[in-house]
């Protein structure tokens, strides 16, 4: 198959999904383009082997740049777009316009769709119009969507009204890696992300604050960057925990798990985060909030859930992680075989080749 992915992002778990769909699908022997939005990622791709066309789509309102998209999908078996923009986009375009089939990715909620106190307790008129009304329609316009738990898409079907008939569920997928040994001495609790108010990030800062009272040798980690740097820094200090939080920005998920403990993601909501597949992939123990799909990649047999924006309890469940070795031993390898048996990257990719198989046979 000749398959053209589309992302309009510079980071973000959206990219991350793009590149590892691309090399599963380049390895499995198929041909693969890509849109994208620097040339750092386009440098990325064509190190996989994919053919690479660079395209900065600036809003939702850049024609240019949606009628260069379309363009591009001329040639290929399946267009694949892999964020919202994208798909906005590839929707967007009258059928004549596009020389593909269309798939859409969707990755999470829109922001005025989110839980509180992230989101709204009810969207407004706008998020209305813009989502319920016109994004539910052009879903419509798509050959199929994919999203990468139940979870989103129950919302999606009954929140926002996208057709439940068009929607597929493939979880994401990661190669299973090599476990982490524990290393001597203290103890880095640890997540990795954008730093943004989704990702909870305070509450993972309270709670640290409860266990360095505790346990002051214990170290902790915000990897990442995002909007929300500069506050998470003030909260530390303020805190006075500027010499036990570290913030160190961006750092390649592998480099900054080999380093980690215990791993945590304390968010208000997510879909199926791929830094949580990697850090159960490695045998982690794994620390988060029971929401969004979630619950759909972990139990109590292989890490800990807790209630969302809850800093008492994400701290408890971080302590009885280091609490009990062997117990948190156990745990991260069942971890691990999950993502061997159910969420690995082969999974993922074959359950596209399923998808545009059915699609192309349809067609």
């Amino acid at each position: 198959m000749r398959v053209l992915l589309i992302s309009t992002l510079a980071r973000g778990g959206p990219v991350s999904a793009t590149a590892a769909l691309a090399e599963g699908l380049i390895r499995r022997g198929h041909e693969v383009g890509v849109v994208c939005a620097t040339a750092e990622l386009a440098a990325r791709y064509r190190a996989l082997g994919a053919r690479v066309e660079l395209l900065e789509v600036r809003s939702a309102t850049d024609l240019r740049a949606g009628r260069a998209l379309w363009r591009a999908t001329w040639g290929w078996d399946v267009a694949h777009a892999q964020d919202r923009r994208a798909g906005w986009w590839l929707r967007l375009a009258p059928r004549r316009s596009v020389g593909a089939v269309r798939v859409y990715t969707v990755h999470g909620l829109p922001d005025p769709y989110l839980p509180p106190p992230v989101g709204p307790s009810r969207p407004g008129p706008r998020a209305l119009l813009a989502y319920r009304l016109l994004d539910a329609r052009l879903a419509a316009r798509a050959d199929a969507l994919v999203v990468a738990s139940r979870a989103l898409r129950a919302a999606l079907v009954e929140r926002l009204g996208f057709p439940a008939e068009l929607i597929t569920v493939i979880p994401n997928g990661v190669n299973p890696a090599p476990p982490i040994a524990r290393s001597e001495g203290p103890p880095l609790i640890a997540t990795v992300g954008l730093l943004e108010p989704v990702k909870a990030l305070a509450v993972f800062l309270h709670a640290a604050a409860l266990l360095h009272r505790r346990h002051p040798s214990w170290r902790f980690a915000l990897f990442g960057s995002g909007s929300q740097r500069a506050a998470l820094q003030r909260l530390r200090d303020q805190l006075g925990l500027a010499q036990a939080v570290a913030l160190p920005g961006f750092v390649p998920a592998a480099q900054a798990l080999a380093q980690t403990t215990v791993f945590v993601l304390c968010s208000y909501y997510e879909n199926c985060p791929l830094a949580l597949l990697e850090a159960m992939a490695r045998g982690l123990p794994v620390v988060c909030s029971a929401v969004g799909g979630i619950p759909e990649l972990i139990d109590s047999s292989s890490g800990w859930l807790v209630a969302p924006g809850d800093p008492a309890a994400l701290a408890e469940a971080i302590e009885d992680a280091l609490r009990d070795p062997a117990r948190a031993a156990a745990r991260g390898a069942c971890a691990r075989r999950a993502v061997i048996e159910r969420f690995s990257l082969e999974r993922h990719v074959e359950a596209h080749e399923a998808l545009y198989a059915g699609l192309l046979e349809g067609g």
